[in-house]
C-alpha cells in the first residue's frame, strides 16, 4: 500500500506552490492574531484589575467581554465575522481599501481569531499581574509614579514573564486554529491541502504534508517562546530589584 504512494503532488509542482501559498496565508493569520491579541488582551487584563471605583462599568464590560468570547466556540465566532459582520454594508465599505490585499474572508478570519484568543491571554495576564505582590506597585507609587505608569514600568514586565508559559500556549493554540478557518472560504495551508486531494485524490500525502508543516511551525514557535522567556529571565530582574529598592526607601 505505501508503495502506491505519490509524494510528487506535494513536493513537486504544482502542489508545492499550492502548498507554500497556503502556508504564507497561514502564517500571516497567526502572526496578525497573535499581534492583535497581545494588545487587546494586554489593555483588558489592565483593565480588569483596576481599582478606581469609577472604573467599576469598565471592569463589569470587560468581564463580560472575556467571559462571552471564551464561552462561544471559534467556529461560530468566524461565522459571526464572516457571514454576519462582512455581509453589512458599511463593514464592507470599511474594508474595501483593504480588499486590494486581503480579501474579506480573511479579514473576518484574523478578528475572529484575535478576539478569541485575547480573551485568553486577558485572563492570563491578569493572573500575573494579580501574582506580583502588591508592595512593588506601592513603592513604585510612592517613588511619583502613576498608576499607570507604575503598572506599564515596573508590574507588567514582571507579570508577562510570570504569565508566558500560559500566554505561549494561548499563541500556539492561535496558530493551530489557523485551520479552522477553511470553513469561511479563507485559502490557508489546509484549504490547499484539500484543493490538492480533490484534483488528485491524493489525501493521505496532502494532509500528511499539512501535519507536518503544523509541527515544524509549532515547534519553531515554542522555541522562540522558550528564548523570549530565557531573556525575560534575565531583564525581569532588574525591574524587581528596582521595585525592591523603592520599597525599602
Amino acid at each position: 500500500m505505501l508503495d502506491d504512494l505519490n509524494w510528487s503532488l506535494v513536493l513537486a509542482e504544482p502542489g508545492r506552490s499550492f502548498l507554500l501559498f497556503g502556508l504564507r496565508v497561514t502564517l500571516q493569520l497567526a502572526g496578525l492574531a497573535i499581534v492583535g491579541s497581545t494588545i487587546i488582551g494586554t489593555l483588558v487584563a489592565l483593565g480588569r484589575v483596576s481599582v478606581a471605583p469609577t472604573l467599576a462599568p469598565l471592569r463589569w464590560l470587560l468581564t463580560a467581554y472575556v467571559e462571552f468570547f471564551r464561552n462561544v466556540p471559534l467556529l461560530v465566532q468566524l461565522f459571526f465575522w464572516s457571514f454576519g459582520v462582512f455581509s453589512l454594508d458599511l463593514v464592507r465599505s470599511a474594508a474595501a481599501p483593504l480588499n486590494s490585499v486581503y480579501t474579506n474572508q480573511f479579514l473576518a478570519g484574523v478578528l475572529g481569531l484575535t478576539v478569541y484568543t485575547s480573551a485568553y491571554v486577558a485572563e492570563a495576564l491578569r493572573s500575573g499581574i494579580q501574582s506580583v505582590p502588591k508592595g512593588q506597585l506601592e513603592a513604585a507609587r510612592s517613588s511619583g509614579l502613576g498608576y499607570w505608569a507604575a503598572m506599564w514600568t515596573v508590574v507588567l514586565p514582571q507579570a508577562f514573564r510570570l504569565a508566558l508559559p500560559a500566554i505561549g500556549n494561548q499563541y500556539i493554540g492561535a496558530t493551530k486554529n489557523t485551520s479552522v478557518v477553511m470553513a469561511i472560504g479563507v485559502t490557508d495551508v489546509v484549504f490547499q491541502a484539500q484543493q490538492i486531494e480533490a484534483a488528485t485524490f491524493g489525501a493521505f500525502e496532502a494532509y500528511t504534508a499539512v501535519l507536518v508543516i503544523f509541527v515544524v511551525v509549532c515547534l519553531a514557535e515554542s522555541a522562540l517562546l522558550a528564548l523570549v522567556l530565557r531573556l525575560l529571565f534575565n531583564k525581569v530582574p532588574r525591574a524587581i530589584a528596582r521595585a525592591q529598592a523603592l520599597e525599602a526607601r
